[in-house]
């Protein structure tokens, strides 16, 4: 077995990966593109919600997906108590829906207003995106400042439109091929 220093002297990369600050590990993921959905949920009459890209599918059998969250986001409290929640994903002319939600200036109210619902969920579904998932609560995971969140999908619906996305640190959407 090779010890650490003669690692880094095969590979001088190595040690940009080694010793990575969080700007360095932003701009390196970042290089991945994502989709954007907002994740919501509803707590003694009220709505929360929030912007989410760190979102993947995890089993078909159980249905599965997850999402993480940072642990001083304020929704934390309130998915956790209510244990059901919505994921809705953004369409490519939903960035103002992503930014809003995103923003943690604004209260709860603020996020809703002017944003249509469908009524017939226990969680916020928002009207005309791309598609959503319903969702209970399996697991909470602790990983290192966010909460890893496993959710169990119940239903769900895909709708037609383009995708919005995230990368390097701006919206983009997709390109249609040549």
């Amino acid at each position: 077995m090779k010890k650490i220093d003669e690692v880094f002297s095969l590979n001088p990369r190595f040690i940009f990966f080694a010793c990575m600050n969080k700007q360095d590990f932003r701009n390196v993921c970042g290089q991945f593109a994502t989709g954007v959905a907002v994740v919501t949920t509803a707590n003694r009459g009220q709505h929360y919600g929030l912007t989410v890209n760190s979102f993947t599918s995890v089993s078909l059998d159980p249905p599965l997906v997850l999402f993480c969250v940072d642990r001083m986001a304020r929704f934390n409290e309130q998915v956790q108590q209510s244990g059901v929640l919505a994921i809705n994903f953004l369409k490519k002319q939903h960035k103002d829906i992503s930014n809003r939600f995103a923003n943690p200036k604004l209260s709860a109210e603020e996020r809703f207003l002017g944003v249509a619902l469908s009524k017939e969920h226990p969680a916020p579904v928002l009207e005309n995106t791309l598609a959503y998932m319903e969702c209970s609560v399996e697991a909470i995971h602790e990983g290192g400042d966010h909460y890893i969140y496993v959710v169990k999908v119940s239903s769900g619906a895909v709708k037609s439109g383009d995708p919005l996305l995230y990368f390097g640190g701006n919206y983009r959407s997709v390109m249609p091929e040549s």
